[in-house]
């Protein structure tokens, strides 16, 4: 399906000139169809000193400077880190390191895997690694992209503790590959492939094990959060309660009694009636 993506101030006169060719094409018999577009996504715009940026006010940057300092692919990930697609954001300097040190990260784990053999991973990170693939895919899709680098710098923060593996890098280069490509095809060869990251199949992850083995529930004490407790998933009701009952900063305003009534929301929610 065709997507029209620009700004608002432009698409008004760029898709009445598609349209107006695609209809022509059409009754020609050199095209099958007559809208050129079935979906539009509108941009955000970018804020500089509080103002909008554009030509016309004179407080737009050359890209040219930060790709010479910092390169293509850190500002092109600042860019999209900025904000919602949608909604745009606050262009500032110093905000582009960050970026800057999350590549450092990559470029870190990637040395230390390709330096040695081949390693099982560890559950949890097995699952972190398929959580990341399935935010990072349904965000891409959506456009989400500063959420999709926000899961990649999450998963890398988990393997930064000498925990990283083949099977666990490999992916993260992958979903890094449409984000940062030239860093991307950096890193693939240096973990010994001789082909372009780019032929490689995107990973794909199990929904099962894209659940996270442990949420947090919130303590409630007359309809008044408390506390929050991580427990594992799908625990019993009794099992969350009494953990509540045991946390300090619930006992203050339960006196240490038992609760008339209690809420329950699996995963989610308990509420003590007290």
């Amino acid at each position: 399906m065709a997507s029209y993506i620009g700004g608002n101030e432009h698409a008004v006169l760029h898709l009445m000139y598609a349209r107006f060719v695609t209809m022509a094409l059409h009754d020609i018999g050199l095209v099958p169809f007559e809208e050129p577009f079935r979906r539009f996504r509108a941009h955000g715009t970018i804020v500089k000193d509080g103002a909008k940026m554009s030509k016309s006010r004179g407080n737009v940057v050359n890209p040219d400077a930060y790709v010479e300092q910092w390169g293509a692919d850190t500002f092109r990930m600042y860019l999209m880190f900025l904000g919602p697609y949608q909604e745009g954001g606050d262009f500032r300097d110093a905000g582009i390191n960050g970026i800057r040190r999350f590549l450092d990260k990559v470029w870190i784990l990637t040395g230390a895997v390709a330096a040695k053999g081949e390693e099982t991973p560890a559950p949890d990170l097995v699952r972190m690694m398929h959580r990341t693939v399935q935010r990072v895919t349904e965000d891409t899709e959506s456009l989400a992209y500063n959420t999709a680098i926000a899961a990649m710098m999450e998963y890398v923060n988990a393997l930064r503790d000498g925990s990283a593996s083949r099977p666990l890098l490999e992916p993260l280069v992958i979903l890094l590959a449409p984000y940062a490509p030239h860093f991307a095809e950096e890193c693939w060869e240096r973990l010994g492939h001789r082909t372009s990251v780019m032929g490689a199949r995107w990973p794909e992850f199990d929904p099962g094990l894209a659940v996270a083995a442990q949420v947090e529930f919130v303590i409630q004490v007359n309809g008044k959060v408390r506390s929050r407790l991580p427990m594992e998933r799908g625990s019993a009701e009794q099992a969350v309660v009494a953990a509540a009952l045991a946390d300090p900063a619930v006992r203050k305003f339960t006196a240490g009694g038992q609760p008339k009534k209690v809420i329950f929301v699996p995963d989610r929610l308990v509420n003590l009636v007290v």
